[in-house]
């Protein structure tokens, strides 16, 4: 199988060096520089990232974007910023079905992902993500080294495992390649905090602990920006984290190790160092609903000390980071003809606490506002309670229940689509309310228009 890494770079190299090792495949790197291309081809090395180190003479390179076509597997290991223009010049030369495979690490504005971003620019669905606990500076040793491939079909998994026989890479897997990609931004973020901690505490005990916090944070922000849970225990989460900050290897723990010796302030700009947790920080932060960041303590003292000028010091309070800010969320709805709009308000819903209770309209009560459901209420509630988002459904019975409800059930946020936007306001005597935009494009009353056209 021809294999094309684009992106010379330390990791790949280092990817492209070790699956030449499998002789079904033909690998090759992409240079923009003759220099670059003579060395590789003549010397077997590449003296920018690995001065004392042979390539594998297997490995063999190509410099010219016309050859680009030939290649039925794409990889790309580039910085983030380059990616975007990267995938312009390829694109009038890609093969048909080509399968294109980001090494690359980062997320992009909007909390859009590297993934996204390829499909988007070269119009293709055939993308899957490769990444996990990985140092390059071990790969080229022929360390064994554990990836998440985050793919859509079968057929991907099984290219990807055929391409990595006899070589020192293994997978684990998951069709989340959302989640696979955040967890690549994620856990640049919590590397510097965990640096931070060694640096300031010197206790195994302390790091533990934060770093199980670090670890309850990551799920939060990763479930609200769209991706599974489970993704976290897979080597692109837990490995990573694990990888990045707890090994003196990571440029972010590092920085995390500065600030908490006291060499290191948050008037980064005037230094050279340029870390992707940084970058993280600021389009995360932008992201995030306010209601989500009361819940990441550690994000918001990480925000505050890099993008607030005010701060200047990184300092943790164990009482505020550790208190127990438990959150029970209430919605209400009818659910009918259950679609995507409906799994989207739910999981944003639960996003926001750590347990959802949903108030289903009965037969009855939909009776009374003049709707007629096309499911019944046991068949809605049983809908309902197989969604993972959702731990409890109780019956709306009537409008006014809604105090009974809040005060029953403990709740802390009520939450309802935007086109109920000042309904439920006298609700924010007991709890704090908040309202979701619709999903765009999708409603129940659509689906019936559709239904019986």
């Amino acid at each position: 199988m021809k294999i094309l890494i684009i992106g010379g770079g330390a990791f790949g190299t280092a990817v492209g060096s070790q699956l030449a090792y499998n002789s079904l495949n033909e690998i090759y790197l992409f240079q923009r520089s003759s220099s670059r291309y003579e060395e590789l081809m003549k010397e077997h090395t590449n003296h920018t990232y690995f001065p004392n180190k042979k390539l594998n003479p297997a490995l063999k390179s190509v410099i010219d974007y016309k050859y680009i076509n030939q290649f039925t597997v794409i990889m790309i290991a580039l910085p983030t910023k380059f990616i975007a223009g990267e995938l312009e010049k390829i694109k009038p030369y890609l093969k048909k079905d080509v399968l294109i495979v980001n090494l690359s690490k980062g997320i992009l504005n909007n909390n859009k992902t590297i993934v996204e971003l390829i499909r988007e620019v070269l119009s293709v669905d055939n993308v899957v993500s490769l990444k996990g606990a990985s140092f390059a500076s071990e790969m080229i040793d022929s360390a064994p080294t554990l990836l998440t491939l985050g793919y859509d079909y079968k057929e991907q998994y099984n290219v990807i495992t055929s391409i990595i026989k006899n070589t020192n890479i293994y997978i684990d897997y998951t069709t989340d390649i959302r989640g696979v990609e955040l967890l690549s931004a994620l856990k640049n973020i919590y590397a510097i905090f965990l640096g931070y901690v060694d640096g300031q505490y010197n206790s195994a005990n302390t790091r533990f602990m934060v770093l199980t916090k670090c670890f309850a944070e990551i799920k939060i922000i990763l479930k609200g920006l769209g991706g599974r849970e489970e993704s976290l225990l897979l080597s692109a989460g837990f490995g990573d984290l694990g990888l990045t900050a707890l090994n003196d290897l990571s440029r972010n723990r590092t920085l995390g190790l500065l600030i908490g010796k006291g060499f290191f302030n948050s008037d980064f700009t005037n230094h050279s160092v340029v870390l992707e947790g940084i970058k993280t920080l600021n389009m995360i932060d932008e992201a995030m609903p306010d209601l989500l960041k009361k819940r990441l303590p550690i994000f918001m003292r990480m925000a505050n000390f890099f993008i607030s000028p005010s701060e200047n010091k990184m300092d943790i309070v164990f009482d505020e980071l550790m208190e127990n800010n438990y959150k029970t969320v209430l919605t209400y709805g009818t659910f009918d003809l259950f679609h995507y709009g409906h799994v989207e308000i739910l999981r944003r819903a639960k996003s926001l606490g750590d347990r959802l209770v949903v108030g289903l309209s009965t037969d009855e009560f939909n009776l009374l506002k003049g709707k007629k459901c096309e499911f019944s209420f046991e068949k809605r509630k049983r809908m309902l309670e197989s969604i993972e988002y959702v731990d409890l459904v109780i019956p709306e019975s009537e409008w006014e229940q809604k105090v009974d409800d809040v005060t029953k059930n403990n709740v802390d946020i009520f939450v309802m689509g935007d086109d109920w936007r000042g309904k439920f306001d006298f609700l924010s005597e007991y709890c704090q309310v908040h309202y979701f935009e619709r999903t765009e494009g999708i409603s129940t009353t659509k689906l019936k228009s559709i239904l019986k056209d």
